[in-house]
């Protein structure tokens, strides 16, 4: 059985029975796996011992995107596979913040640098994340920071007045939404709003209530759009199964309303967000920054075509195919590297092609959960490129909005007959269509499994 702790304090006891000695004590929103329940009670180890816990205080788990996990040792190895012998892909520090997509036994697969990997079950406190409330921020600035950590990443800073959702409480620490991502504050700079007593759903069923809270300095001043949908849907399944689910779980809200004035079916948007970005907007692991694909050959044609020789010191790609083969090196006489598929990467491709020319490198990228390209930026309604940029960098709203200005009445069309492969030669180019295609019909079909009966938004 899996689940999470209803009461602020509850014993951990040597044996099934309220007069069993004391061992410990779990915390309100605490996640415990164990056997039973037997007789009402749950047995579960407890500091390399067993210990029982009253059944009756524990509620289940059954929403994981509502999990906060944390780092509860030195050095976690992040792994392929769920096993000891899995390839080692990274190491995650004490304190840091992990997203859990599923609990297999003594492994969690989480989703990291964009894709699935597994950590040890037993170093990672859970916490089941069902209640929260509105606060004001009391100090003059307050860092925003990765993990619930005095030395952990500052991501931004929220300013004084600035009125915030607190997710949870860890200790000292406040979690919220920042970006879009988790996030941590320290709560002693927090006051919470009594004049909002008012409003006592959790923030998945927010409604109407949402539009009159002042947004934090990280929206930039934005309007708060609802975003997480009334119907939370179990991460589990095929990998498309468990994508469009979790994307579904954050943004589903956003994308119904913004398909309904499209006339589109949820599903097919939400689809191509999955297959872009795997609805991810941000990358919690490169310290909550857009995600960013720098693109060699469109560098070429904005800056490097102009600048030949020092082009092919430092980039290059594929003649044939010209999004393939993309390597950069710094140095000119350093060893060529591929970044694709690790965010640090990226940017650090961008932030040297910024160097050269920032015009130029911010239009060779795409941008955010939609991955839109850089050049685009008339097209989706912005008067700079920069500007595109900034708004895309300060928000999930900001890049779904982007997403629907994108599409034009062609692409609704073919959205709209479920002609995916079409769609895929505007959106993504001829050269990929068919992989495209195939892949954002995959996610289509999994998210109509997992949710048969939500109404067609084009009927």
């Amino acid at each position: 059985m899996l689940g999470a702790v209803s009461t602020s304090l509850l014993n951990v006891r040597s044996m099934p029975t309220s007069s069993g000695a004391i061992l410990g004590q779990l915390t309100e929103g605490m996640v415990v796996k164990g056997d039973g329940p037997f007789d009402n009670w749950l047995q579960l180890e407890y500091n390399n011992a067993f210990g029982f816990v009253s059944s009756h205080y524990l509620r289940p788990v059954n929403d994981l995107s509502r999990l906060v996990g944390t780092v509860n040792t030195h050095k976690l190895n992040v792994r392929q596979a769920p096993s000891s012998s899995g390839k080692q892909l990274a190491t995650i520090s004490r304190g840091a913040s992990v997203k859990t997509l599923g609990i297999l036994n003594h492994w969690l697969e989480i989703e990291f640098n964009g894709a699935t990997a597994f950590v040890a079950a037993r170093f990672v406190d859970l916490v089941y994340v069902s209640k929260g409330y509105y606060a004001k921020v009391s100090a003059d600035i307050l860092n925003v920071r990765s993990a619930p950590l005095l030395n952990a990443n500052i991501l931004g800073q929220l300013a004084m007045g600035g009125k915030i959702w607190v997710e949870a409480t860890q200790q000292k620490w406040s979690q919220i939404r920042f970006n879009g991502n988790r996030a941590y504050v320290a709560s002693r700079f927090l006051t919470p709003l009594q004049d909002l007593d008012d409003i006592q759903e959790d923030p998945i069923a927010l409604s109407d209530h949402q539009d009159d809270v002042v947004i934090p300095v990280a929206q930039q001043g934005q309007m708060l759009s609802r975003l997480t949908p009334t119907t939370i849907l179990t991460v589990t399944g095929s990998s498309e199964q468990r994508n469009v689910a979790a994307t579904w779980n954050r943004w589903g809200a956003l994308l119904t309303d913004l398909s309904k004035q499209k006339k589109l079916d949820v599903a097919c948007a939400l689809a191509v967000l999955c297959v872009e970005s795997s609805g991810k907007g941000f990358e919690q692991n490169n310290s909550d920054r857009m995600i960013i694909r720098f693109e060699n050959h469109k560098f070429w044609k904005f800056w490097g075509k102009h600048n030949p020789q020092q082009f092919r010191q430092h980039f290059r790609y594929s003649n044939d195919k010209v999004w393939q083969g993309h390597q950069w090196r710094k140095e000119p006489s350093g060893e060529w590297q591929r970044f694709h598929g690790h965010q640090t990467n990226e940017w650090q491709v961008f932030e040297f092609a910024r160097l050269l020319d920032e015009d130029a490198a911010i239009l060779s990228i795409s941008m955010g959960a939609p991955q839109i390209m850089g050049f685009h930026f008339e097209r989706i309604g912005f008067q700079s490129k920069v500007e595109m940029f900034d708004t895309f960098a300060a928000s999930i709203q900001g890049q779904i909005n982007g997403l629907f200005d994108f599409f034009s009445p062609k692409m609704l069309q073919y959205l709209q007959d479920l002609a995916f492969e079409d769609f895929a030669g505007m959106y993504n180019g001829q050269g990929q269509k068919k992989v495209y295609g195939e892949k954002i019909k995959q996610h289509y079909m999994a998210f109509k499994k997992i949710m048969p009966n939500i109404k067609n938004m084009h009927s």
